[in-house]
């Protein structure tokens, strides 16, 4: 299944761990999907602030983790954008994340350089570059 795709960072401890029960119940860093009814995901714009603000100060391995929207929605799980910190809208998966070949299309390292966390190359992986035109409250 092919479409829309958004991504995930996550430990690659996590996502190891995780995949012994098909499932990824990690929302974000030090936080589990029951504890917030999500797993936080972005977008390739958004990708930069992630790794920056959120596992900047992270020592251990990270992967990124290229989930397709039309999968997701096959299986039931939504996904919903959301104002982050900033108040730009975010992608919110509700649900544990299934670890199967068709939601989950690619699991990338990120390496860490001298400047921090760089995000690994993209192309070909039919990522959003953004989030979606909102529609105007009550329409």
């Amino acid at each position: 299944m092919t479409g829309r795709r958004l991504l995930h960072v996550a430990f690659s401890d996590d996502w190891e761990a995780c995949g012994r029960f098909g499932e990824y119940d990690v929302a974000t860093r030090r936080t589990l999907v029951d504890d917030t009814g999500h797993v936080h995901a972005t977008t390739a714009s958004g990708l930069a602030a992630v790794l920056r603000d959120v596992y900047g100060d992270a020592t251990e391995a990270l992967v990124l983790v290229v989930v397709d929207e039309d999968a997701l929605a096959a299986q039931g799980i939504p996904v919903r954008w959301e104002p982050d910190g900033t108040g730009a809208p975010s992608p919110r998966i509700g649900g544990p994340l299934p670890m199967d070949r068709d939601t989950a299309v690619a699991v990338l390292e990120i390496e860490r350089g001298p400047g921090g966390w760089a995000a690994p190359e993209l192309a070909g992986l039919d990522v959003r570059e953004a989030a979606p035109p909102l529609s105007p409250a009550g329409s």
